[in-house]
This record gives C-alpha cells, structure tokens and sequence, in this order.
C-alpha cells in the first residue's frame, strides 16, 4: 500500500499547489487506491461514507489545512457502483448533498472513459447561504471489475469558495 514507501511527498513545499486534473485523480489515486498501487503523494483522507455523510463540510475539513479544497477517498460509497441519488442527508439531517446536472465521462489521453464524475452542493438547514460544492468521481466499470478482489472507492473533492467563484457549477 502507498504507507510502505518512504519516498511519497507528504507535504508541498511553499509555493506549490495540488491541483490534478480529473484524468489525473483517476489515473494516480482514484485507480491505484481500488487496485492496492502504491500513489505518487498522500494528500487524500480515507475517510468510511456513513462516516463522510455524517459531518456537514465545515466539520470534515476543520482539521485540515487546504486553500478551499479537500480530497477524500470515500470506503463503500454507493457512487463506486454507479448508483446517484438526488439527495445524501448528511448527520441528524443538519444538511444534505444534492446533485444537479448530470455525470461527466473522464477520457485519458487515448479517449477512452476511465471515470465519471458528477457534482453535489450543500445544503444547510440553517437559513445562512453556504458555497460546499463537492465533485464524486468514480471508476468506469472495465478499470473497476477487472479485479475481483477490489474495495469499493470514489473519490471526492470539496470546494469552498465564493459562489461566484462556482458560476459553472449551477
């Protein structure tokens, strides 16, 4: 697993920013993480769904340092099987996650799908407006079954930011 190398960059120097495509997220982490391949960094949670869909965004991230995004690798998430709800109630229904548009096919470089993606917004149930955006990415189901012996992942990425910031999104 990627803990055993000693080589991996666990931190940026200043300056850097990690900012991977979607081809990347896939190909580097999202693949070698439901394949057991060893990643080029660690800079991804593991984090269990009932988990994840437990914390509104402010609680999920409040220990992590980020300039308005974080990365999850989300265990048993329902996404991973291609399965999309419009709503995920997040805690004692202090929020939820609801998707809007419609799932997004990755291509790599030769044009095939290798992942999907689709995209969520949060919803308080406090009156405040809030900006969490989250984007869920998922294997295509050729990289996903090839291995019997896979865990179920997807990998999601949170976005806070002014809403401006996020016209393409609604």
């Amino acid at each position: 697993m990627a803990t055993e190398n000693d080589d991996l960059i666990t931190e940026f120097p200043p300056g850097y920013r990690f900012v991977p495509t979607d081809e990347e997220l896939i190909k580097y982490y999202l693949e070698n993480k439901v394949h057991y391949q060893p990643f080029p960094a660690l800079f991804i949670e593991d984090i269990h769904a009932k988990e994840f869909y437990n914390k509104s965004p402010e609680a999920l991230v409040e220990n992590m340092c980020s300039a308005g995004e974080w990365y999850f690798f989300i265990h048993q998430d329902e996404y991973f099987r291609g399965k999309i709800g419009k709503f995920q109630i997040v805690g004692n229904e202090i929020g939820f996650w609801q998707c809007f548009g419609k799932e997004f096919p990755i291509y790599n470089s030769e044009g095939d799908v290798v992942g999907f993606k689709i995209n969520f917004k949060y919803c308080s149930r406090s009156a405040k407006k809030n900006t969490w955006i989250m984007e869920k990415y998922r294997l295509s189901f050729e990289c996903a079954i090839d291995d019997e012996e896979i865990e179920e992942w997807v990998l999601g990425r949170i976005i806070r930011g002014q809403k401006k910031d996020y016209a393409n999104y609604y």
